[in-house]
């Protein structure tokens, strides 16, 4: 059984693994060892599948990451939404210039040719659609949206205008073009009030 001091060490490369990951880099273990100031053979003790174990665990905790990050508390009023739309923009901020942008950076797994990792991307983005589309369906069941809401279709079109526009905005080093889609989303959704 790890101890504290093993366990600290394996979130250390871990987290630096998910770091490589994010920036769009491959993971090279000589790199995390510098990184983390762990040798291979600690790597290799807490991933013993080595490389490609890491790389999957990475993207499990990217997914982590942006699930922390960007998951909707709660949006039941239209205050609630454009809250919602302020923290992406901050945390998009946040994570501008140099930095990566950790929604822009999961575009890039979701191309990755390891099976598994693109398999837990899709699952992300499916978990996404449904945790919005359920939002705006409890908005629809109390009233503040219109029955005949295309629910589904516009939990797919926030997602995608928050994952194209974090992309673009990464590519071009700007933000309003993430800022424009979310808020064009936003006016779309208004339009179904009830």
């Amino acid at each position: 059984m790890p101890t504290r001091k093993g366990e600290a060490t394996k979130a250390r490369i871990l987290e630096a693994a998910t770091d490589l990951l994010i920036t769009g880099n491959d993971i090279n273990l000589d790199e995390v060892m510098n990184l983390t100031r762990t040798s291979k053979g600690q790597i290799f003790y807490y991933f013993p599948g080595g490389k490609e174990e890491l790389m999957r665990a990475a993207a499990e905790r990217h997914l982590v990451r942006l699930a922390q990050a960007e998951a909707p508390a709660e949006l039941a009023t239209w205050q609630d939404w454009e809250s919602w739309i302020e923290q992406i923009l901050r945390l998009h901020d946040q994570q501008g210039g140099a930095d990566a942008c950790e929604v822009a950076a999961l575009a890039g797994r979701a191309l990755d040719t390891d099976r598994t990792t693109r398999d837990l991307v899709g699952r992300m983005y499916e978990l996404w659609t449904t945790e919005l589309q359920d939002q705006l369906a409890a908005m629809q069941a109390s009233g503040l949206l219109r029955h005949d809401t295309p629910v589904t279709d516009l939990a797919s079109t926030m997602l995608a205008a928050l994952q194209g526009g974090a992309v673009i905005d990464k590519a071009t080093g700007s933000r309003q073009h993430l800022a424009r889609a979310l808020h064009q989303t936003f006016v779309l959704l208004r339009t179904y009030a009830a």
